[in-house]
């Protein structure tokens, strides 16, 4: 096996040489070099085969010539395995058993089996090998060639084979499950201890054996059948066969599945596996029994009464299921789903996690959809039932029909996070609903939504004048209005009264919010008729969009709220949007609010007055507006402006509005005390809208011109246009009233409000005062004269005398005297003044003797309201 004539051994070289040069000679080269190039290509072939081949001379089993694989695997070299004697690589049996072969037969031809051994290489690694000898002859010389094979991986699959068959044959020897094969001819060819035990025979006594040697004829028929079924068709049958041994004993039930056996996609015979079922099969027999007697008292029961198998077969359903349900029995008993089928898709999950984890007694709530479409609350509780052996024999379930029951919650729930009125969401409901979009945006930053709170203007005075019944059917209207203004998925709630808030959800930006606050607005502002009165709306609304620090739903409540109020100072029917500027203030008007509860008490208010003089060459004293100011301890003087519409808002004004009252009067009355002149005097008060709305007012003066003694000629009381024109209707009756009494009454900051003649003509008012902002545009222009002149000519024209305050330059004075307006005040004639300062100026005015009183009647702390 050499790849070049110069590596063959001596003896073949020199001949091949030698047979060259006679080639040569004879002019044979080119047959020489032919041949030399094919043994070429065997040595090539040789050297890279999968399989060793060694060359041994069978003079003395040394090797002779080697290919490159055996070098591999034995991990030598060339030279190294070269003369090495057969032992080197190879146990000694095999060299001997060799050797003596051919001393034995002297056949040069001599042909060996397979043998499997070992090939020891270098540092004593070992390969498995599958080795093959065969015996030649050449040029005198003995060879042996021997391919040895290696069989690594076919002796591992070989022990896992073997591997698998032990396991598979301790499987089958102590299964307890039966097992057997039948050939094609029915005969017995294996079975395991288990079969032989339920038969009562060694396995040995069964194999060979058909089965009419074992079993009855009945019996055998029937296996047969069974048998040549599954040979006919060549797929698997599963059956239960109820059997008896022909030497008698009692009839077993086995559970038996038999499936064809293969070979080379053939049939051989049949093999099976069984189950001995007998216990089991006694015990539903038992648990049948037991069964029948319950199912007398289950289909009596007013509920519907189940029974579902441990693998989720329905066993029983009681006949009030149709009652429940809609269905028949056997729609339940036929559909192992049949009543999962009904369930609610929404309680679908809850529903599978109670059957897959629920405890005993436990009870579950959901809906079904009845045969006839309606949905049906029921109630169902479970309780596994177990056999006496502590096995699982299934669930019974029972259920009740309770929608009555649920739809009665359901009310409640929905009464409980809904405006009884309007069916619109309540607080509770709304303040939730936010939390929710809080907690969206939160984990979106995408999600952006915005809160709107939204009062009526003026409800107050449509709900008294036409009744609470028709203000309800009014806020019925406007919520029908607010629901067609928003998407479906926004939330509309009314917080009581006419407040109402909305939230919106999913804008794609905040210029949407606007968008909705727009179709808001201009739905109210459509006028519709109800009971006969042709109804127009405007709100007053505050927006604010989600975030802006709020960190509560109360928060953004509170900054809506806070915004709305904006909007109600700016002049009502208008939107405001919330700015933290906004809320920093409205904190502010809290803490003054909680100020003020405590001012009255703690003696921080006083008051100044104004002198009111005749516009008459002579400039004579009429009287004093009685003006009120706060001196806060921490903060020092605040402004009128700054304190009393907190105080109006809060309702802290109606007393502060009394404790003026019955100052001013008793000041008045102590300077009457000391100067007989001071008689003449009147001192004006002013009563504020909630005030003046308060049902008490005209006992509270009563009370206090009572308690100083003041005559009621000496006080005239001002009332502000807007606080009489917002509900005139009992405006008139409450003025008549006062009037009653003796007082003057004013009409106050005339020409700010919306009143007109025809109104003025029913209020029994003496005097009316122009506002102040009139008077100093007098002099701007003719515009602002003419309005003067109007304002004056129609008070004149009415029998009422005019005041104009905020008189300051010599020159309103004048103007006003020209167009014979009788009253003025303003810093021309005197700025507010304190009690002394006042009694002082009074005293000048009048320049007559006093009783030597200084008249400073009080100590100074309390304030008034300009």
């Amino acid at each position: 096996m050499p790849s070049d004539p110069k590596n063959a051994p001596d003896s073949l070289r020199d001949r091949l040489i030698g047979l060259g040069e006679r080639s040569m000679a004879k002019s044979y080269y080119p047959e020489l070099r032919r041949r030399l190039d094919e043994l070429e290509r065997f040595r090539s072939v040789v050297d890279h085969a999968n399989d060793a081949i060694f060359m041994f001379l069978t003079a003395d089993w040394s090797v002779a010539d080697v290919n490159e694989t055996a070098l591999l695997m034995l991990g030598l070299s060339r030279a190294e395995a070269i003369g090495a004697h057969i032992s080197r690589f190879f146990p000694q049996e095999i060299a001997a058993r060799y050797a003596g072969a051919l001393q034995a037969t002297g056949d040069l031809h001599f042909r060996n089996g397979h043998i499997v051994t070992s090939l020891s290489g270098a540092e004593g690694h070992s390969v498995p090998v599958e080795i093959t000898v065969t015996l030649h002859s050449f040029a005198g010389t003995g060879y042996a060639v021997l391919i040895a094979r290696d069989v690594t991986v076919r002796q591992m699959i070989e022990a896992e084979l073997d591997k698998s068959r032990q396991l598979f044959a301790s499987f089958m020897e102590n299964s307890p499950a039966m097992a057997f094969i039948k050939n094609l001819s029915g005969r017995y060819v294996f079975c395991n201890p288990a079969f032989g035990e339920c038969l009562g025979l060694p396995p040995q006594k069964i194999i060979g054996r058909l089965d009419t040697d074992i079993w009855p004829e009945d019996v055998a028929a029937m296996l047969r059948e069974y048998d040549a079924y599954v040979q006919r068709e060549g797929k698997p049958l599963m059956v239960q066969e109820q059997v008896r041994l022909r030497s008698g004993g009692p009839t077993r039930h086995l559970q038996v599945s038999k499936f064809p056996l293969m070979q080379n996609r053939t049939i051989t015979g049949v093999a099976a596996i069984a189950v001995d079922i007998t216990r089991q099969v006694q015990t539903e027999q038992a648990l049948q029994q037991s069964e029948d007697r319950h199912r007398i008292v289950a289909e009596y029961t007013h509920g519907m009464e189940c029974w579902i198998g441990p693998a989720g077969e329905m066993l029983y359903v009681s006949p009030s299921c149709e009652r429940i349900t809609g269905y028949q029995r056997e729609h339940f008993l036929h559909n192992p789903r049949g009543l999962e089928d009904l369930v609610h898709q929404a309680d679908l999950d809850a529903w599978r996690r109670f059957h897959a984890h629920g405890k005993d007694d436990e009870s579950l709530d959901y809906r079904i959809r009845h045969r006839n479409g309606s949905l049906r609350w029921v109630n169902e509780v479970k309780r596994d039932v177990m056999g006496s052996g502590g096995g699982s024999m299934g669930t019974r379930i029972s259920l009740r029909d309770i929608t009555d029951r649920k739809e009665m919650e359901i009310q409640l729930r929905h009464l409980a996070l809904h405006d009884p009125l309007t069916g619109l969401a309540n607080r509770t409901l709304c303040l939730d609903r936010i939390r929710q979009a809080m907690e969206r945006s939160r984990r979106r930053t995408a999600h952006s939504f915005s809160l709107i709170f939204l009062d009526l203007d003026r409800f107050k005075i449509l709900n008294d004048s036409l009744g609470h019944t028709f203000g309800d059917q009014v806020l019925v209207t406007v919520a029908d209005m607010l629901r067609k203004s928003i998407r479906s998925f926004d939330t509309v709630s009314r917080f009581g009264g006419d407040e109402f808030v909305i939230l919106l959800e999913e804008l794609a930006s905040p210029r949407e919010a606007i968008q909705a606050v727009q179709r808001i607005r201009n739905a109210l502002r459509q006028p519709f008729s109800l009971g006969g009165h042709e109804i127009q709306l405007t709100a007053s609304l505050g927006i604010t969009l989600g975030g802006q620090g709020a960190e509560t739903p109360e928060d953004l409540l509170r900054n809506a709220n806070v915004a709305m109020h904006q909007a109600k100072k700016a002049g009502r029917n208008r939107f405001k949007a919330f700015t933290q500027a906004m809320l920093e203030r409205a904190s502010r008007l809290l803490v003054l609010e909680t100020d003020l509860r405590g001012a009255i008490s703690r003696g921080e208010f006083f008051l100044v007055y104004q002198p009111i003089v005749r516009l008459d060459n002579a400039a004579a004293l009429h009287g004093f507006e009685a003006l009120i100011r706060w001196r806060h301890p921490q903060n020092g003087l605040i402004s009128p402006g700054e304190f009393i519409p907190v105080a109006e808002e809060s309702g802290l004004i109606v007393d502060i509005g009394l404790m003026v009252l019955r100052e001013a009067c008793q000041t008045l009355m102590s300077w009457r005390a000391d100067s007989p002149y001071a008689r003449e005097l009147v001192m004006s008060v002013n009563l504020s809208p909630r005030q003046f709305s308060d049902p008490t007012l005209v006992e509270d003066v009563k009370t206090v011109l009572a308690e100083t003694g003041l005559p009621p000629q000496a006080l005239k009381l001002e009332i502000t246009e807007t606080a009489i024109m917002d509900n005139a209707t009992s405006a008139v009756d409450k003025l008549r009233r006062l009037k009653s009494l003796g007082m003057a009454l004013s009409i106050d900051d005339f020409g700010t409000g919306y009143s007109s003649m025809s109104s003025l003509q029913q209020f029994p008012l003496d005097t009316l005062k122009i506002d102040l902002s009139f008077v100093q545009r007098m002099e701007t222009g003719p515009e602002g004269l003419e309005i003067v002149k109007a304002i004056i000519s129609l008070a004149h024209s009415l029998q009422l005398q005019v005041i104009a305050e905020g008189v300051e330059r010599e020159v309103q004075r004048d103007l006003l005297r020209g167009l014979a307006c009788e009253y003025a005040q303003g810093y021309l004639y005197a700025r507010p003044l304190p009690t002394q300062e006042a009694w002082e100026y009074m005293r000048r005015s009048l320049n007559r003797p006093t009783s030597g009183n200084d008249g400073n009647n009080g100590n100074g702390l309390k304030a008034g309201r300009k």
